[in-house]
């Protein structure tokens, strides 16, 4: 069944200050600086693609929060620098921290073997937490399980999802390669749980959020209960807006189930790059490139010629980014309740904006009225290799694409022929074999993007 489509609201830019007080909004530069970000947002917001705050903070200058767009698009309620999102798997690094707490407080080894605190996980298989923690154990992902398809991540047991994971193949002999696990987190969070003794919500509520005043931070029950909570959205046609279905908390636990603020993870990076809450040893373990870019739960790598530690979120209804630039002591965190990749270029125009580099700008795109060929010739499923398929289908006219058992996202008709996902905010391409449909799906227009065969 297609969701319901949600007139896009025309959104105005609403800039407001952080609680450092009425200085932020006296500063000239800040205000200026808020200008140029709100102009590099702009187009984002005026597509629909983007809804939420950004905040920014270097050093020990005042922070500067911006809110655009609307919380809530049924009440109409705009947002403010106060809301509170779902991050996605910026939760990685708080798993990760957590693990090096209890490391610290020698309660486990990260060189040890999973087995050493969840005996029943893969029995016989050498698996350390190192490796679970850097992707290299092989570790199936949460949203290749059958039990996720089957309940369409509606409703699951934490104990459950280990289980299904224990079960799943391995993709890889741990430690020979590295595939991106929401799996090898959770068997993290599990671990956290069986090592401290409380489950995974109240360690990192009484060990990080409640220590670093993180109030608006928790790993909680999907839905806005809490005061300041916004509800998710997915693109939907040109210009609308969709309700996300969230998924069950005990699918993303570890890997992405926290709710946070701008301000919030403001407070964490300082924290966690401050040597506030671990070692000096810790930080290393976890900021430290262990190969394909990746550290603890952080991506490590470079931006604008700067060294840049950070993750990205994409979760049902929400999308995310926090960076850290190091030497600049810079963090940019970009929270939105809008599930769309458009992020990925929002945090380059907003570094961008603080860093006085030149402002990327939106590409130009012109969407068809109708597409140029029948769905249908479209419609099937493209294998890019071993354990990785995209589904491709014709749904109340129109073409929806997923990968795995992830959620799918609509394609869009292009006036060139292309089609453009607002979810993932990619332009894909088919290749048509001898008129009779699609033979290949081109993820991306260059001739080196990924190339998926029909089968």
């Amino acid at each position: 069944m297609s969701p319901k489509l949600l007139p896009l609201v025309l959104i105005a830019v609403l800039i407001s200050c952080s609680a450092t007080g009425a200085a932020v909004a006296q500063n000239s530069g800040l205000v200026t600086l808020a200008d140029d970000i709100s102009l590099a947002v702009k187009p984002y917001v005026d597509a629909g693609d983007f809804m939420g705050v950004v905040a920014v903070q270097r050093g020990t200058e005042p922070a500067l929060l911006l809110a655009f767009g609307q919380a809530s698009v049924e009440l109409g309620v705009d947002h403010g620098t106060d809301s509170v999102f779902m991050i996605g798997s910026v939760s990685k690094q708080f798993t990760a921290a957590a693990i090096l707490l209890l490391e610290e407080a020698g309660l486990v080894d990260t060189s040890e073997a999973v087995s050493a605190y969840l005996p029943g996980f893969k029995p016989g298989v050498d698996m350390t937490l190192e490796q679970l923690l850097t992707h290299r154990a092989g570790v199936a992902d949460i949203f290749s399980l059958p039990l996720f398809g089957s309940r369409a991540g509606r409703s699951a047991d934490f104990s459950e999802v280990i289980q299904a994971l224990n079960q799943a193949d391995l993709t890889f002999p741990p430690g020979v390669s590295y595939a991106y696990s929401n799996g090898g987190y959770a068997v993290l969070a599990a671990i956290i749980e069986a090592a401290s003794g409380l489950d995974y919500a109240d360690y990192l509520r009484t060990r990080i959020f409640v220590p670093l005043g993180m109030t608006d931070s928790a790993h909680d029950q999907p839905g806005p209960a809490r005061p300041g909570r916004v509800p998710g959205y997915q693109p939907w046609g040109v210009d609308a807006l969709a309700p996300a279905e969230l998924i069950a908390p005990a699918f993303t636990t570890g890997s992405g189930s926290l709710w946070s603020s701008g301000r919030d993870l403001l407070t964490w990076s300082n924290a966690l790059y401050g040597g506030e809450l671990l070692t000096g040893a810790s930080l290393k373990k976890l900021s430290s490139d262990y190969g394909n870019g990746y550290g603890y739960g952080v991506s490590v790598f470079t931006r604008f010629d700067r060294e840049v530690i950070g993750h990205d979120g994409r979760i049902w209804g929400y999308a995310s980014d926090l960076a850290r630039y190091i030497d600049d002591e810079l963090n940019v965190v970009i929270l939105s309740n809008v599930e769309s990749v458009a992020r990925d270029e929002i945090r380059l125009a907003v570094a961008a904006a603080v860093l006085g580099e030149p402002i990327p700008r939106p590409s130009a795109r012109e969407f068809a009225r109708a597409p140029l060929m029948p769905l249908s010739s479209l419609a099937g499923d493209y294998s890019f290799g071993p354990g990785f398929t995209v589904y491709v289908r014709e749904s109340d006219e129109r073409l929806l694409a997923r990968a795995n058992e992830g959620a799918y996202s609509e394609l869009l008709p292009l006036a060139n022929g292309d089609w453009f996902s607002r979810m993932l905010y990619q332009t894909v391409r088919f290749e048509i074999d001898k008129g009779q449909g699609a033979d290949l799906l081109r993820w991306g227009t260059t001739d080196t993007a990924p190339v998926g065969q029909h089968q």
